[in-house]
Formats: C-alpha cells, sequence, structure tokens
C-alpha cells in the first residue's frame, strides 16, 4: 500500500532528479535512469561497456550496479580490438535482457535501441523477428532468445512480466500486451479493446470499429506529416473523418496551424465546430470590401463538398463555397476584364 506508493513517488522524484542534472551527458542519464527501472538502489552504476575483436568480450553496463563489474560476455561479430562502443541502457521497455542484432551482431537494449543509434545506421532497421540470441543483464549471460527466463540455474531471473516468443519481445504488463496474428505482431492497449479490421489491417478500438471509416490497407502508408511507416510504429495513428490517417501525434502539430488533411485538404474538424470562425470570417469581409482596383471575380472548388461555383467575388481572407459555407476552398479562376489567371 503506502510503502509501496512512497518508494514510486521516490523514484519519480529520483529521475526527476537525473533528468535536471546538466553535468550528466544524455548517454549517463539514460544509464542512470535504467538502474532505477531495473530496481538497484545505485542510480550512480559504471556506465562504461566495451566491444573488443572476434574473441573479445562484452563488459555488461550495469554490473557494477549489482556489485559485480567483472562479468564478460563473448561478443560474436564484434568490432576490431582498436574500436570501442557504449552498449546504451534501454530506455523503450522494462526488461532484464539485451538482445543481439541479427544483422549486425551487437548488443542492444532493443531493436528500438539499435534503430535510433546513427553507428548502425548501415544496418537500417533491426528486424525483430530474426533475433536469435539475447544477454541476461543480471549474469551476462548470452543464451537463445525464446525464453524468458534466464538458462543459467545460478540466476534465473526473469527477464519481463510480458514475453512473446514469435516477436522477440520482452516489456512490462502495464502497457497491456498482446499478440495479434493478423497483424503478425505484438500491439498495446488490452486485446479486448481491440478489433483486427481485415480490410483496413489494421487493430481497430472496439468503441469506434463500428462506426470507423474503412479503406483498403490504409495503415499500410507512411504518415503523410513524417513518412514514416503506419502500419507496424510505436506511435498511436488517428483516423481523420475523410478516411485518411495519420500519427496521433503528427496530427497534434499539424491541428496547431492548419485544419485540413494533409492528403486531400478536406477539413479535419466537424462543420459545426467550424461554423463559428467561418461565420466571423463571413463578416470580416463584409466589414473590409476590396477596392476597385483590386476586385476579381473568380471560379471556386471546395475541397469540403468538392464543388465548383463560379462568378463570386475574390477577397484576400478567402472565398466562400456558397454550397456547404465552408471557407476551405481554392481559387480554379480569377478574371479581371479580359485577363484569366489560374
Amino acid at each position: 500500500g503506502s510503502l509501496k506508493e512512497d518508494k514510486s513517488t521516490e523514484k519519480r522524484r529520483a529521475i526527476q532528479s537525473i533528468m535536471k542534472d546538466t553535468t550528466l551527458t544524455d548517454l549517463e542519464r539514460r544509464l542512470r535512469i535504467q538502474t532505477l527501472m531495473d530496481g538497484s538502489s545505485n542510480s550512480n552504476a559504471n556506465a562504461s561497456a566495451q566491444i573488443s575483436g572476434s574473441g573479445g568480450m562484452v563488459r555488461s553496463l550495469l554490473g557494477s550496479a549489482n556489485g559485480d563489474s567483472s562479468s564478460d560476455v563473448p561478443m560474436a561479430n564484434a568490432a576490431s580490438s582498436s574500436e570501442q562502443r557504449a552498449v546504451v541502457a534501454c530506455v523503450h521497455y522494462e526488461r532484464k535482457c539485451n538482445v543481439i542484432a541479427p544483422c549486425c551482431g551487437v548488443e542492444f537494449g532493443c531493436r528500438v535501441c539499435h534503430d535510433d543509434d546513427t553507428g548502425s545506421s548501415a544496418c537500417g532497421p533491426m528486424d525483430r523477428f530474426a533475433v536469435k540470441e539475447i544477454v541476461c543483464k543480471e549474469c551476462n549471460t548470452r543464451q537463445p532468445s525464446a525464453t524468458n527466463k534466464c538458462v543459467n540455474e545460478e540466476c534465473g531471473v526473469t527477464f519481463a512480466e510480458y514475453h512473446c516468443v514469435k516477436c522477440n519481445i520482452w516489456m512490462a504488463l502495464k502497457r497491456e500486451p498482446f499478440h495479434c496474428e493478423e497483424c503478425g505482431f505484438c500491439r498495446v492497449g488490452g486485446q479486448e479493446n481491440y478489433r483486427h479490421c481485415s480490410i483496413c489491417s489494421m487493430c481497430i478500438n472496439v468503441s469506434v470499429y463500428d462506426t470507423h471509416n474503412c479503406m483498403k490497407d490504409k495503415y499500410k502508408n507512411n504518415c503523410p506529416v513524417c513518412r514514416e511507416d503506419m502500419f507496424s510504429s510505436r506511435q498511436s495513428p488517428q483516423d481523420l473523418p475523410c478516411g485518411h490517417c495519420i500519427h496521433a501525434h503528427c496530427f497534434r502539430n499539424l491541428a496547431s496551424f492548419d485544419y485540413r488533411c494533409p492528403i486531400c485538404k478536406k477539413t479535419v474538424v466537424s462543420r459545426q465546430s467550424m461554423a463559428a470562425a467561418w461565420t466571423a470570417r463571413a463578416r470580416d469581409i463584409e466589414l473590409q470590401p476590396m477596392p476597385d482596383d483590386l476586385q476579381r471575380t473568380v471560379s471556386i472548388i471546395c475541397n469540403d463538398c468538392e464543388v465548383k461555383s463560379d462568378n463570386l467575388d475574390w477577397h484576400f481572407l478567402g472565398v466562400q463555397c456558397p454550397g456547404c459555407s465552408s471557407f476551405n476552398t481554392v481559387v480554379a479562376d480569377m478574371s479581371n476584364g479580359n485577363n484569366t489567371s489560374t
């Protein structure tokens, strides 16, 4: 009860203190936070780890935190003895094992750590399904990946609360992970809260499943803002009323300066929500008539209702669609006497 809450509060304060310490490098911050997450009280753990030649060894980053800084693990396909590389502790998942990247044979906290590491950029994204070996962070034993318990009988530590042997993932249960056979990998949020849509090729929240806008394989496209993969992304998607989808965090950034879908340009909020803004703009236009020398007659196409309207008065604040009252319009033709431009 209260003891558990006190420990949780103490851990949060310790993490906040580490994050505010300007004397630490990013690597040192990550290592100290990982040490706290692993349950060690020593947040000043020795953060050195080295990879030496093919006959060399990888020194565990967290060894000193467990009272043992001399434990070494053989490392296949390692760099030459003249090269050194720190094995950065994982901040993405709560687990007690590291993975051996199948592409380069180097030890990483997880596949995201590998993909974020600039030194492994030549490998490309790590194939989670190709992982065959892991390293226990408690005893440094290198072992096959198809286990959630260290094979070293003297250690026997459980690596994580949740383990999927298909996806080679170890993580905490608090994110409610589950494996979706149709998607082909694990997702988070609780299996009871999602239902797979075979048309969209994605797990859809049950609260919106019956009303969601189906579009074939729409989640297999890249996000139109950041251009990153939507289907296997760790970032949650956001469905737009037009049927297109976008990363939720990208949508929040986009909505701060634009109200249109970046693909089809339709308004991404309800017409009722925009009604007040459009009424106010129409009033501003009425109060600010264009000077005679700037008056133009235009034809517009409405992005929302897709109807073309002719012979409308142009204004620098916008031209309102006479059909749906939207100001989400584009000028198709503009006339000034005998001159026409597009």
